[in-house]
């Protein structure tokens, strides 16, 4: 797993992910649904890659939901997790976790083995929509466009639909749609009563990229579908997008 470690006023940096837990104390239902919203955090690199430290999902401290991890590769193949989605990579545990991640000096041989799962990951800023895997790593990453909202859409000289989004828990999100493109943006419009997306469906189907302002299962997806409701929705051959943290 790898995610952006979001510092805020657009500055970032991409680390592994080595863990992720939750720290639920309350009893008080409510009180526990509110920890359950800014307790969660991530075990990460800190910005050098010297040693690893906990990243908040949230910017504590306020009343705002600002995310501060943007999970780019969901990927946790090595990890050992429990029924609650909590856990780490294989080599490590809670217990170890806890016993290293404030020290100044951690152990060699730990961070060793935290450097050698990281070896050889690049990430692809301009990412394309070409597998499920690339689909589950967008949905992921944006928060399936919960409260995104549409402030820049050109279309460019060779025929490519440029979009940008902002809203997006973390981050603005810029897309590119190219190959018998259709679309229908007009009900999402910036200048109508509800711009703002509450959920989204992004779906590979029959050669063709699918994005729309719905939740949709795969048996019911199709164009004449979509057509038949007001829905803000994208068809077309490729899709690329950009993540820009705030």
């Amino acid at each position: 797993m790898h995610a952006l470690v979001n510092q805020g006023n657009g500055k970032y940096y991409v680390s592994y992910v080595f863990g992720y837990y939750t720290d639920i104390t309350a009893t008080d239902e409510y009180e526990r649904y509110v920890q359950s919203i800014h307790s969660p955090y991530f075990i990460v690199w800190d910005e050098n890659k010297q040693k690893l430290i906990k990243w908040l999902r949230m910017v504590p401290n306020t009343n705002y939901l600002i995310q501060q991890i943007i999970i780019v590769d969901r990927n946790r193949d090595n990890w050992i997790i429990d029924d609650e989605g909590e856990g780490c990579v294989n080599f490590l545990s809670k217990e170890i976790i806890d016993s290293i991640v404030d020290e100044e000096k951690q152990p060699a041989d730990i961070i060793e083995k935290c450097r050698n799962i990281d070896v050889g990951y690049t990430y692809n800023e301009y990412t394309e929509i070409k597998t499920d895997e690339d689909v589950k790593n967008f949905v992921i990453a944006t928060g399936e466009f919960h409260d995104a909202r549409i402030i820049k859409e050109i279309m460019q000289a060779d025929g490519t639909l440029y979009l940008r989004f902002d809203g997006i828990w973390g981050c603005e999100v810029e897309v590119w749609f190219w190959g018998e493109l259709e679309y229908d943006t007009s009900v999402r419009h910036i200048e109508n009563l509800d711009p703002y997306w509450s959920c989204s469906t992004l779906m590979i189907k029959d050669g063709f990229i699918y994005f729309v302002d719905e939740f949709f299962e795969e048996e019911e997806l199709s164009l004449d579908l979509i057509k038949q409701g007001e829905y803000c929705y994208f068809k077309a051959q490729h899709m690329k997008y950009h993540i820009i943290p705030n």
